[in-house]
């Protein structure tokens, strides 16, 4: 990496222990005292376990070769960053030294704090789910009707560096108990950040 973007993703990693999430994934307590998570977040963890799964042979490889001399940043949930932990136990050293997980929220205040807008520090792979959309943005998805007590979710993704940029977006059914999968490829109206 260059002397530049080795700082960056220090100064990032530094940012991400600092500023964790307060509040824990959900989990639900169980009769024997331990804890298991909540079947929304287990449900969240197939879904972004599946996208990394089948990035591993494709864009993420494609993001460490595309140029050596940079990190690659996956901006996720706190679901999301222990499933890229299992993704981190198997990249080569050296992509792995180049590689952190962190939340969107994390991420967006790292940038504030030390702007690459044109990315020629970084590269930013992202996959997290707005879970649930809120109330007011369900007539955007009428067309993939769903139960008056479902919620949608959208699993947002995509990946930007200097050159280009590209996002996606998987329209999901949550009934309280199962994620169905309604649309790939959905096109988002933009709501400021709901």
């Amino acid at each position: 990496m260059t002397p530049a973007a080795c700082d960056w993703l220090d100064g990032l990693r530094r940012f991400s222990e600092v500023h964790r999430a307060p509040r824990p994934v959900r989990r639900v307590p169980m009769p024997s005292g331990n804890t298991v998570a909540s079947p929304a977040a287990l449900a969240e963890g197939r879904i972004l376990a599946a996208r990394l799964s089948a990035w591993r042979s494709t864009v993420i490889p494609a993001a460490f070769a595309a140029d050596p001399r940079l990190p690659v940043v996956l901006t996720t949930s706190a679901v999301g960053i222990d499933v890229a932990a299992d993704l981190l136990a198997t990249l080569p050293e050296d992509d792995a030294a180049r590689f952190v997980a962190v939340t969107e929220k994390v991420y967006r205040g790292w940038c504030m704090q030390s702007p690459d807008d044109d990315h020629r520090l970084h590269r930013n792979l992202w996959s997290w789910l707005k879970a649930p959309l809120p109330e007011a943005r369900r007539a955007e998805f009428a067309r993939w009707p769903i139960g008056a007590d479902d919620a949608y979710w959208l699993h947002r993704q995509g990946g930007q560096d200097a050159d280009h940029a590209w996002r996606t977006a998987d329209l999901y059914r949550w009934d309280g108990v199962e994620a169905t999968l309604l649309a790939t490829d959905v096109e988002e109206r933009f709501h400021g950040g709901r």
